[in-house]
């Protein structure tokens, strides 16, 4: 679908200063007529004005390929899609259950109607922005024992070893350390949903993540023990490297260091 601009004219050019503010208030009411759908069916509408938006649809995780992602939804071609660049490409929907506003579609609507396709990929072909390494955290303090002010001099830590070790600047400013907060089948879920994480810190063995969560035991490449001081009580606590990723691997050297075992044992 080839998208078209539509020429804006100035409300001086449009409208004489007598009737300006009619000709505003008749610009504002104009409705464009939305419409959802997933392989020919129909699946929500609704209509946008300056003033009012909607929220799209959310496709459930069991009506979606195993390996696939549902994103949200578009209304360019699969051959418009821009996969080279993740920035480009997450300007190219809109994610589902965001609200939908008229500025979303004003330009891309014919005769104030416009179709949004479900935006469905294989989740290897998903582009995803670089990071050096992806380390989630538990983000439940009362299991995990770790805070957020915790987590910061962490990555702090983490970093100046990275550089010590050669990695560029460059790299290092890629590093993501993401919280996830819920119980431990939601949060370990999440992380396969994600589908970038290297290193998992704060959660329970190795059994606990892969029975009450839904981690492969297969997919775990390396478990340790290790300890967290949380109000006075020293938590039992594990970290596992799920994935090859050479920055997961360099990482987990410096977790499992002495420096970052006594860290968070103190």
């Amino acid at each position: 679908m080839k998208i078209k601009k539509l020429i804006v004219f100035t409300l001086g050019t449009a409208c004489s200063l007598t009737f300006l503010s009619g000709c505003i208030a008749e610009a504002f009411e104009k409705e464009i007529s939305v419409t959802f759908m997933n392989e020919g069916e129909v699946v929500g509408s609704g209509t946008v004005t300056q003033f009012k938006n909607i929220k799209s649809p959310v496709i459930d995780d069991a009506y979606v390929p195993q390996n696939y992602r549902f994103l949200g939804w578009t209304y360019y071609q699969e051959s418009q899609l821009d996969l080279s660049n993740p920035t480009n490409f997450k300007t190219q929907y809109i994610g589902g259950g965001r609200m939908v506003h008229y500025m979303d579609v004003r330009d891309a609507s014919k005769d104030q109607k416009i179709t949004l396709q479900a935006l469905i990929m294989h989740k290897d072909d998903i582009p995803k922005d670089y990071h050096y390494t992806v380390i989630a955290w538990y983000d439940k303090v009362a299991t995990s024992g770790l805070t957020q002010d915790k987590i910061n001099t962490f990555e702090n830590n983490l970093k100046s070893y990275l550089l010590a070790e050669g990695v560029s600047q460059e790299d290092v400013n890629t590093v993501v350390l993401r919280g996830y907060s819920g119980n431990v089948g939601p949060t370990t879920g999440q992380i396969l949903y994600d589908d970038d994480v290297d290193i998992m810190l704060g959660w329970g063995s190795l059994d606990n993540i892969s029975t009450t969560g839904s981690i492969p035991v297969e997919m775990v490449r390396e478990s340790k023990e290790y300890k967290v001081m949380y109000d006075g009580t020293l938590k039992n606590r594990h970290v596992h490297r799920i994935s090859d990723n050479p920055g997961g691997i360099k990482a987990m050297e410096y977790i499992l260091s002495e420096a970052c075992t006594s860290f968070f044992a103190n």
